[in-house]
């Protein structure tokens, strides 16, 4: 079997260099989305080091392009930080906590709760609602691995869109639906 020789020129398109990452922030206000309501259903910082191709949605700002249906983030946390309640019903959701600790609540109403200290791992099955909060005092990373053919899966309640809309306005709400993976759907019929 013939192998394929890249050399180190090919292989810098594949390397992604954490330095050299900025952030998803900002990113949305062309799109009429201001920063603080895309952080309100988010981590603070949400760094995108490997997306589909074709990535669309809150992936097509990515650092490195890579196989269908893997797309790798790193979440950088503030204490108290981290995405509202939200469901994934066609994609796995990976946690791994790399420096911190990380509260992992699931469930519609986020009843449950774990906490990840520094190298534990989770595997949050499709369509159960959850969430993550970096419950640490110092700002905390934690690896996300989303791992299905569709990326653009992301459900939060209705409520939340409501919620939404009520502090930044309808046109917001329906820009996130618009520009991002992010629906207000989860429980609805």
């Amino acid at each position: 079997m013939k192998t394929i020789d890249i050399g180190p020129d090919g292989m810098d398109a594949h390397t992604v260099r954490f330095s050299a990452l900025r952030p998803k922030k900002g990113n949305y206000e062309s799109l009429g989305i201001p920063t603080e309501a895309y952080e309100m259903l988010t981590a603070k910082t949400l760094y995108t080091l490997l997306a589909p191709a074709d990535a669309a949605g809150s992936h097509q700002f990515t650092a490195a392009k890579g196989p269908s249906g893997l797309s790798i983030s790193i979440a950088e946390c503030p204490p108290g930080d981290g995405p509202m309640l939200h469901a994934h019903m066609e994609t796995h959701e990976i946690f791994f906590c790399l420096t911190g600790k990380f509260e992992v609540s699931w469930g519609d109403d986020g009843e449950h709760h774990l906490v990840l200290e520094q190298h534990d791992m989770v595997n949050v099955p499709l369509g159960v609602t959850r969430a993550f909060r970096n419950v640490s005092d110092e700002t905390a990373l934690l690896f996300v691995v989303i791992l299905g053919t569709n990326q653009n899966d992301v459900g939060y309640a209705a409520s939340v869109g409501d919620q939404v809309a009520a502090k930044y306005g309808t046109d917001v709400r329906d820009a996130l639906e618009a520009h991002t993976s992010m629906k207000f759907n989860v429980g609805a019929d």
